[in-house]
């Protein structure tokens, strides 16, 4: 009996091994691809982090954003804070949420005005690096046209020869033109700046014409003889709307010089 159970149980054994071994062979390329693409289930922790405001930001991002001496253009922001811990000084701003931005080019400065207020502690900006605040009580004004003053250097003066002898600049003089000014180049030629030679043509006696091509003229031309025609086609409706020209003499038919012409070899003949 035992061996006819077994016998009996032995297919069904058979059955189970093959599923089994199928079974590893199916699971394992999709656990290996899983780890290799890197997947993840788990789910998205919120806990109220999307219900807050834009408004309100995170609090270890407030602060100095722009230290001391740093340079700045119009717009950056140089503090941000929850309530009034620095006050807006020279050529800064506050904004609804106590943010402390620049209004000028320049540099930031951190300083107290006791004539202002005993405690309040203020950010400015200055155009001069140099330069210290509160500015003194009667002080002339800085003037805000991102212009800075600069003494001006003085040309040093060039020597009119060369080491070898040779004249850096010679006079070119002829009679009925201008003096005309040559300076030696590289290649030991005498030759007139660029700038000297665009402004010949103001001594030249040159009339420019008002247009720079034969069809713009022609253009204009058959413009402004439209116009005309069509200022007295005009005048003569309004005449006639007076009342059958109003008592006035008909205009004479505007005839240009070629028609002249013609009517007048015409009348020859």
């Amino acid at each position: 009996m035992a061996l006819r159970f077994l016998s009996a149980q032995r297919p069904s054994l058979i059955g189970a091994s093959t599923l089994s071994r199928l079974a590893g062979l199916t699971l394992q390329p999709q656990f290996n691809n899983a780890l290799v693409q890197g997947q993840r289930y788990a789910s998205v922790k919120a806990q109220g982090a999307y219900k807050k405001k834009s408004k309100r930001g995170i609090p270890k991002k407030l602060g100095a954003k722009r230290t001391g001496d740093q340079f700045v253009i119009p717009g950056n922001i140089i503090y941000k804070q929850r309530g009034t811990h620095w006050w807006p000084g020279e050529n800064c701003n506050m904004g609804r949420d106590h943010t402390i931005h620049s209004t000028a080019t320049g540099y930031v400065k951190y300083y107290r005005d006791p004539a202002r207020h005993p405690d309040r502690k203020y950010i400015g900006v200055v155009f001069d690096k140099a330069d210290t605040l509160p500015y003194p009580a009667h002080a002339e004004r800085k003037r805000r046209l991102n212009m800075t003053a600069h003494p001006i250097r003085e040309a040093a003066e060039e020597p009119a020869l060369s080491a070898s002898g040779i004249p850096f600049a010679v006079t070119r003089v002829q009679a009925g033109e201008p003096d005309r000014l040559l300076r030696l180049r590289d290649d030991y030629s005498y030759r007139e700046d660029n700038w000297r030679i665009g402004r010949l043509a103001r001594t030249t006696g040159l009339k420019l014409t008002r247009f720079r091509t034969r069809k713009q003229w022609l253009r204009n031309r058959r413009w402004r003889r439209e116009r005309e025609l069509a200022g007295q086609r005009k005048a003569e409706e309004e005449k006639r709307a007076q009342g059958e020209d109003g008592g006035f003499q008909a205009a004479k038919k505007v005839v240009g010089k070629k028609g002249a012409k013609k009517t007048k070899a015409k009348a020859k003949k």
